[in-house]
């Protein structure tokens, strides 16, 4: 047996009474061998938001405190220093849609989409220090529907919230809510409040049913509809914002300008035809254009990165701008610089793909509806690598990448768009047109000779839809059956699966290329046997077998290589006495190194064993940090196991128990090393064989765990078989193949 590790058990074991335990932690502490923070932590979760869909901004003391739909961040001007911000920092929730800071509490006000309230108390820098949550808002059974909180003004010691169902009162100094007002609307009716403005003796609210205004006095009712009256608007005045400023009330009139309220009617006081929207100021107005912001004294600014403004404060010398499109701003004089942390540009993903050897995710935005169209336009990709995110660009025209594939014959990534071509990457240089004439293309796939699929649906018998690029560059066009390929699959023998579009009647094709023979597969016995013909996913699994995602849970054909002899019929794995998520839609499958089973559905991930049997792990939004239960891509980067998810309201990771395995061993990491203190996950040891024997074993020479590898990754949760745990010290580790020929060793300190 060989050990490809600095020392063997019998070297490292006489040196350990020479030297103290302390002096030998020291070493490894300090020793850039054992740390690898790259590596995701199994049994970790990490969200990925964008942080450009920005949507609402505080000055705080010394910092900017800023929010996009997904994220939450803080950002210290002069250390020019963002950080990003979660509920792993104790704030309640995900899904921030509002931000007021009280300077005289210094405590910053947090509202959420679900209408629960943070209040965060800061330190004279405008850091955290605690976080006080109310939740009547959301657990009021009384209120049905979205509790969005959308805006907050404040008067005296009270904050005025426009949510939803109505407005909230919310007493500042006593933390409390002194009362709501709801169906406010004409004859009573309910009504979404968007902002409310205070000017001369009255109180404006922009809702879903216009403008309404009351007089705002001790003695007046607001809680009764009858106290608000509808205030005419200007033709074509939006009616989702109101700005109060120096006792007088301003909207935006398109094609107009700022018009303001002066004795009962709106005169027009700055033209300004292509303003979009008006925005508030502690001490003015500030109206929106594109690529411009304008106030009373004039322009403030003219930018290509001004995009979709929603707030903005002055503070530091700077204004601070919440953009939907190009995250938070800061405009000092007229440069203008984007401070947000770094992510994906956008929280609506289609795709996922791994691509390359250099731990590489994608995130595609376009994607397939059943009628073949997209669903929305971008420019570029995403991509992720060594923790950061990157968004890569193509040209100044739209280009919606729906697939990307890693070839490893060439090392390039290949992308398919909806309506721009086959695009080659490298990963360094921009993306590169290979074929522009192939203009929507669907699925990529790249079969064993190093060989390049794509599939370009139409609905017009006859057409190409199926087109093989070989490697000496030229295109071979197939024409199966049926053209309205979503996906395609090469089996180990050569077939092309392909999943089909449920709009147009559903079901699976398999095509043989060599003789041009296809097989449609439906929901009869003996011709597919499919739960359901409306197919959502597809994957082969490490033995070859084919997984099927349907509306009506999952199936898997064993012998794909008879798929044109005889009858054929899928069967369904049995899980808890019923067929496996029978009933459920399932929209997403992915394989891991183990050959375990991550299926996505709209009621959450699951993760099942290599046949379907057992299950590991179920996720929804409600027990884990997923955004939303309902999955829409999943893609496992193989060398570190990690798995993305990409949810209908936002992307996230999962640190997984499995990798692919290595082909021969050549040396193993451990993860994380050393153990600190505060270290409460597993630790990971990777670069495996296929069902490698794991051993750890303590100075004494005494065992402590042993486990199997799944893929080329085992991990422990540094407890014993009697479920102690860890003392501090030095173990060993010893990954040995299962028929014991060949091993490696390695060294691993924990500290308590």
């Amino acid at each position: 047996m060989r050990y490809g590790f600095e020392g063997s058990w019998n070297r490292l074991k006489p040196a350990l009474p020479g030297r103290s335990l302390t002096y030998i932690l020291f070493l490894i502490l300090h020793s850039s061998l054992f740390t690898l923070h790259s590596l995701a932590q199994p049994g970790t979760w990490h969200l990925h938001p964008s942080y450009r869909s920005a949507q609402t901004v505080a000055a705080v003391q010394n910092r900017i405190y800023c929010a996009s739909e997904n994220g939450f961040f803080s950002y210290d001007p002069t250390a020019n220093e963002a950080t990003r911000l979660s509920r792993d920092d104790g704030f309640s929730e995900t899904g921030v849609s509002q931000l007021a800071y009280l300077a005289d509490q210094k405590r910053l006000l947090i509202g959420y989409r679900s209408g629960t309230l943070d209040l965060l108390t800061v330190s004279d820098a405008g850091e955290p220090v605690d976080v006080k949550t109310i939740t009547l808002i959301r657990d009021a059974t009384q209120i049905t529907g979205s509790k969005r909180i959308h805006l907050l003004t404040r008067t005296g010691t009270d904050a005025y919230l426009a949510c939803d169902f109505g407005i909230v009162v919310l007493d500042v100094t006593k933390t409390e809510i002194r009362d709501t007002y709801r169906n406010i609307g004409p004859n009573g009716t309910s009504v979404a409040v968007y902002a409310t403005a205070f000017a001369n003796d009255s109180i404006y609210a922009a809702t879903s049913r216009g403008l309404l205004a009351a007089r705002f006095a001790p003695s007046v009712n607001l809680a009764f509809f009858g106290s608000w009256k509808t205030v005419p608007l200007p033709p074509g005045a939006p009616v989702r914002s109101v700005v109060g400023v120096g006792n007088q009330v301003y909207v935006a009139v398109p094609g107009q300008g700022v018009a303001q309220r002066q004795g009962g009617r709106w005169v027009v006081i700055q033209s300004i035809p292509a303003i979009t929207g008006l925005l508030p100021t502690a001490t003015e107005w500030v109206a929106t254009a594109p690529d411009q912001l304008l106030r009373p004294s004039g322009g403030l600014l003219q930018n290509a990165l001004v995009g979709e403004p929603k707030e903005i404060v002055e503070a530091a010398g700077s204004f601070w701008v919440a953009d939907s499109l190009s995250g938070l701003l800061r405009i000092t004089g007229t440069t203008v610089q984007a401070v947000s942390p770094d992510g994906p540009a956008s929280d609506v993903f289609q795709q996922l793909a791994s691509v390359g050897p250099m731990a590489q995710m994608l995130a595609l935005p376009g994607g397939f509806t059943d009628e073949l169209k997209p669903l929305r336009r971008r420019r570029g990709f995403d991509r992720f690598q060594q923790g950061r995110w990157q968004n890569v660009l193509t040209t100044s025209l739209p280009t919606d990448f729906s697939t990307a594939v890693y070839n490893p014959t060439d090392q390039r990534t290949y992308l398919g768009s909806f309506g721009g071509g086959l695009w080659s990457y490298s990963g360094e240089n921009p993306p590169e047109v290979v074929n522009r004439a192939l203009a929507n293309i669907s699925s990529l796939t790249v079969d064993p000779n190093g060989e390049l699929w794509l599939a370009t649906p139409s609905l017009n018998v006859g057409q190409t839809t199926v087109s093989v690029r070989r490697k000496t560059g030229q295109f071979d066009p197939f024409t199966p059956s049926r053209g309205d390929v979503q996906q395609l699959l090469i089996a180990d023998n050569g077939f092309v699966w392909m999943r089909l579009s449920p709009a147009n009647g559903g079901g699976m094709q398999v095509f043989d290329p060599a003789t041009n023979r296809t097989r449609l597969l439906y929901d009869q016995l003996g011709e597919g046997g499919l739960p359901d013909r409306n197919v959502r996913a597809m994957v082969r699994d490490r033995d070859g077998l084919i997984w099927v995602g349907t509306d009506n849970g999952v199936a898997v054909f064993d012998n794909p290589m008879a798929v044109f002899t005889g009858t054929v019929t899928a069967y369904r794995p049995i899980f808890d006495r019923n067929r496996l998520l029978s009933g459920e839609s399932v929209t997403a499958l992915a394989v891991d190194g183990g050959n375990r089973k991550w299926i996505g559905t709209v009621n959450g991930l699951y993760l099942f064993n290599e046949d379907g049997t057992v299950l590991i792990d179920h996720f929804t939004s409600q027990n884990s940090p997923l955004p939303s239960s309902q999955i829409r891509a999943l893609a496992i980067e193989p060398t570190n196991g990690e798995v993305f998810i990409a949810t209908t309201s936002g992307l996230v990771s999962y640190g997984g128990t499995a990798s692919e395995p290595v082909p021969v061993f050549a040396g193993i990491t451990i993860f994380p090393n050393p153990v600190r203190p505060d270290f409460g996950g597993l630790v990971s040891v990777r670069g495996l064989v296929e069902n490698t024997v794991v051993k750890i074993m303590d100075a004494g020479g005494q065992l402590v765990y042993e486990t199997r590898s799944q893929g080329g990754m085992a991990t422990w949760n540094l407890r014993d078989y009697r479920g102690r745990a860890a003392e501090t010290g030095i173990y060993f580790v010893f990954a040995v193949t299962a028929d014991g020929k060949e091993g490696l060793a390695g060294k691993l300190a924990v500290v308590r």
